[in-house]
């Protein structure tokens, strides 16, 4: 049981970074191509000052391999993804055509469900695949 306290609070961080997340131009335009690129962020999380690298780092296998690091004051959190064609046509899709409409969703992590309040479409869809065990693999490593 404390284990599963223990997950679920480092994936109600990692959600909230996330829905706090905006992206850049460069990033959409680098992500769609699956073209190598990084992108460092600063941004406030759970009353934390957090740091947020991504990075497209290319294709391996037919898939767009990319890499996400949250960085807190405790952990490491890294979150490494191979997403097919159409995954990453979807993903950019979401986020050239964001509206900026918000939404408040139940969101099932597979250990639980969670409430995320005010995230967006795309938002919405990184969540979905960054979650997903066949898609993406997570490390969290004590710092």
């Amino acid at each position: 049981m404390k284990k599963f306290l223990v997950f679920l609070s480092f994936l109600l961080l990692s959600l909230s970074v996330i829905a706090a997340e905006n992206y850049s131009e460069r990033f959409i335009s680098s992500f769609s191509a699956c073209e190598p690129y990084t992108e460092r962020s600063r941004i406030q999380s759970g009353g934390e000052q957090v740091a947020l690298t991504k990075l497209v780092q290319g294709v391996m296998d037919h898939k767009c391999i990319y890499k996400q690091v949250i960085m807190r004051p405790t952990v490491r959190d890294i979150t490494t993804c191979a997403f097919t064609k159409p995954m990453l046509e979807e993903i950019s899709d979401a986020m050239k055509n964001e509206t900026g409409e918000t939404f408040n969703v139940d969101f099932d992590t597979g250990k639980g469900v969670v409430r995320l309040n005010g995230v967006t479409k795309s938002q919405i869809i990184w969540t979905q695949y960054l979650n997903a065990e066949a898609v993406c693999k997570r490390e969290i490593i004590p710092r």
